[in-house]
């Protein structure tokens, strides 16, 4: 019989593994830190986010799994449904229920509809890069962990069952799996691997839960047995082999990778710089927790973080925007916020009030108390109808298990009237015929996080990861650039468009870094007038920040933008081609993350390897470089 309290008394937990509680804990702070572009930036400038902390994430869920050739598969299977796919799809559709009804008041009659189409969208996404848009983005980990986590599982139970399965031996062939999987993303554009994104994300997670097999069962005893002073060495040891790593490569950042979700953004010319990245980091923070453990063990806040990470995964950006509309009805309505830009805010939902670099802990504290106050909520108003429930249940056990059997499908079909009631009450009305467009503003390469949810092994051992984590997309959207020098060679029109067509322009970013500093360069405006070819010609001459921009060269983006007043009509466009030349050389231009129409914008981003592909590009006192980019699939309006 349901007792009171009961009702999804799974949700509140005290974690015993307090090493794991705080790694876990410390990982989720990283990624909503990650998310604001670093407002801590805890070791970061020796120790990126993006270097270790999704492989970090994976590595936790192997430490819990103990899958071998005696597990029940159907049983295995049906728990990874419950821990990983019902939170994953009732979370994302909390947030797509948000979304709207942000957008809604944020945008009011300037809101894109939802067309028809946008169900088959969605299903897309989900199988390729794993969520349906970019306030959403994090979650994209969750499909990767759960169909790394089953075929890790049917092939561990197969080769244990003939005693073939041994862990260094499968460590190794792991390896093996996840070096080919970085080399085919990197020789290969993003949109050719789409359809295999899956399968390519499960390759580059499989040795990481092996990893967490073998520390559990050959290596943490030795680890935990280290003296305070020896595990204080590793860790300086380990700063030292990232700093010596980072002077080898061409660019500091190349230690790092992101876009995971999409398998972009290995910048480094050696496909073994994110395992090694990844070792490091995931050794470093281990071994921190390790050392500090026992002075947090008892800490209801962070027992309570590590238990809810995935809430703070699914929501943290969420919260970002709802305190972003806060500032924006201040701004709008009380008193001026200097530099808050409502219409950078309308445009994206990755903006963040540009005042100064102080105000991103405020968005930090947001995104990881926001989700935590929301959970908290969540579990009180459990307990309370667990309580109701048990209640109507007395003296009945045949009553109380029919009461226990439909209330949880009630509460799920309630929560998903309330989400298509809100959709339903905010999205404007759509033609007929007209096609959705997808929402991944500023998915440059969120190369995402996770967080399982750790216990100890001899109270859930099967209890793995359950969140994930992009890394960063811009920040904001530009208006403007300086002057037009669009290239009229290519004119030819795919859909009949007049040469007189009112263009839309694009601008060529340069993110680069400067005393420490990242900053951005946007090029001279390229009027688009139609499909074709078109091109950008920077130059050191141009004027003072360009040899800046060229000297710390770090990626390089285009951006196509409409405005009310242009023929084209971009929703669908594409830019399927890019072409760049430095010193004389053509170089191989690699299309690493493409967000498609978005409020007006569409993007792409660059990176740019040595005419032989094998190095990263140094731009560095060269004194010109050339962008020819093709547009197609614009239409008139």
């Amino acid at each position: 019989m349901l007792r009171k309290g009961e009702f999804f008394m799974s949700e509140k937990r005290s974690k015993s593994n307090k090493k794991f509680m705080l790694l876990s804990a410390i990982g989720i702070f990283m990624v909503a830190d990650h998310h604001t572009f670093t407002a801590f930036n805890i070791l970061g400038d020796f120790m990126p986010y993006n270097s270790f902390f999704m492989p970090m994430f994976v590595f936790i869920s192997g430490y819990f799994n103990k899958v071998d050739g005696s597990t029940n598969l159907w049983t295995y299977l049906v728990k990874k449904i419950k821990t990983l796919l019902i939170p994953y799809i009732g979370l994302s559709l909390t947030v797509f229920g948000v979304q709207q009804l942000i957008n809604y008041i944020k945008l009011g009659n300037e809101m894109d509809p939802l067309p028809s189409d946008y169900f088959s969208f969605v299903i897309k996404r989900i199988v390729t890069t794993g969520s349906f848009g970019a306030i959403v983005e994090p979650m994209w980990f969750v499909i990767a962990l759960f169909c790394s986590l089953m075929i890790y599982a049917v092939l561990k139970k197969l080769l244990d069952k003939m005693k073939l399965w041994n862990s260094f031996v499968m460590f190794a062939v792991f390896l093996g799996l996840h070096l080919l999987a970085i080399w085919i993303a990197r020789n290969n554009d993003t949109e050719s691997i789409k359809p295999f994104l899956i399968p390519l994300k499960c390759l580059f997670f499989f040795p990481f839960i092996e990893l967490g097999v073998i520390y559990r069962n050959s290596l943490e005893q030795k680890h935990s047995a280290m003296s305070g002073t020896g595990k204080i060495a590793l860790m300086f040891f380990l700063l030292l082999v990232n700093a010596i790593r980072t002077l080898c490569l061409p660019a500091a950042y190349d230690i790092a990778f992101d876009s995971i979700d999409e398998m972009a953004g290995f910048t480094s010319p050696y496909i073994v710089t994110p395992m090694i990245s990844s070792l490091v980091g995931i050794l470093f923070w281990l071994t921190f927790a390790e050392l500090v453990g026992k002075q947090v063990c008892e800490s209801r806040f962070v027992n309570f973080m590590s238990c809810n990470t995935f809430w703070i995964m699914g929501l943290h950006i969420t919260f970002y925007n709802i305190l972003n509309l806060i500032l924006m009805g201040i701004n709008n309505g009380i008193h001026a916020l200097t530099d808050f830009d409502t219409e950078a805010f309308k445009s994206t939902e990755w903006y963040f009030w540009g005042i100064g670099s102080n105000i991103k802990i405020l968005y930090v504290m947001v995104g990881v108390l926001g989700p935590l106050g929301l959970k908290w909520l969540y579990d009180r108003l459990m307990a309370f109808i667990g309580g109701r429930v048990a209640r109507l249940g007395e003296g009945s056990e045949q009553k109380a298990k029919l009461l226990n059997t439909v209330t949880k499908p009630v509460l799920a079909l309630l929560f998903v009237g309330i989400v298509a009631g809100t959709v339903a009450l905010t999205r404007p009305k759509i033609s007929d015929g007209e096609s959705y467009i997808p929402d991944t503003s500023a998915e440059t390469d969120i190369g995402a996080d996770s967080e399982p949810d750790t216990e100890e092994p001899s109270a859930d051992p099967e209890d793995d990861g359950r969140e994930s984590t992009p890394d960063a997309g811009q920040e904001s959207y530009p208006d403007g650039g300086q002057e037009s020098s669009p290239d009229n060679g290519g004119q030819e029109s795919e859909a009949a468009i007049p040469a007189d067509a009112s263009p839309v322009y694009a601008y060529l970013d340069l993110a680069y870094e400067h005393d420490g500093e990242a900053a951005d360069y946007l090029t001279n405006a390229c009027a688009v007038n139609g499909n074709g070819s078109f091109t950008f010609t920077v130059s050191r001459s141009d004027d003072a920040e360009v040899p800046l921009a060229i000297d710390g060269l770090s990626y390089m983006g285009i951006r196509i933008m409409d405005d009310d007043t242009s023929d084209l009509d971009i929703r669908s466009a594409e830019i399927p081609e890019v072409k760049v030349k430095c010193g004389g050389d053509e170089l191989r231009a690699e299309i690493s993350g493409f967000a498609p129409y978005e409020d007006g914008v569409i993007m792409v981003f660059l990176d740019c390897f040595d005419p032989s592909g094998t190095e990263t590009y140094d731009f560095s006192g060269k004194d010109e470089i050339e962008v020819t980019f093709t547009v197609s699939s614009a239409k008139l309006k």
